[in-house]
């Protein structure tokens, strides 16, 4: 074989190699456009997935804090029963009764005082 020969046989291999490397290219345009929407699809769905999953998450933790928070209310309400009862001051329910008896001493009164008016 002639160095001309060899020549022209290094010529067209390379020209195959970078034809090769063309198509390449155009096929991973054409099929890397389909692999692209493909993962944003996958993407897509495995972020719904992840995101029922985290609210489920913030679901149970907001209903164990809700729950702790009533248990610390009620602790804290007894506790301040105790306190008011030690100091001997009025409770709620005792100024509740008080004000329902001042209204019907009220309302008596005014039954009272009526007749006198006439």
């Amino acid at each position: 074989m002639t160095a001309a020969a060899r020549s022209r046989g290094l010529v067209e291999t390379g020209r195959s190699i970078w034809l090769a490397g063309l198509g390449a290219l155009a096929e991973v345009g054409v099929t890397g456009r389909a692999l692209f929407d493909d993962l944003v699809e996958r993407g897509r769905k495995l972020e719904t997935r992840q995101f029922r999953s985290l609210d489920r998450a913030v679901a149970r933790t907001a209903d164990r804090v809700e729950r702790a928070g009533a248990g610390v209310k009620d602790r804290l309400e007894r506790r301040v029963e105790q306190v008011v009862h030690r100091a001997d001051l009025p409770s709620r329910r005792d100024l509740r009764e008080l004000s329902a008896r001042l209204d019907r001493l009220a309302e008596r009164i005014e039954e009272l005082d009526r007749p006198a008016r006439r």
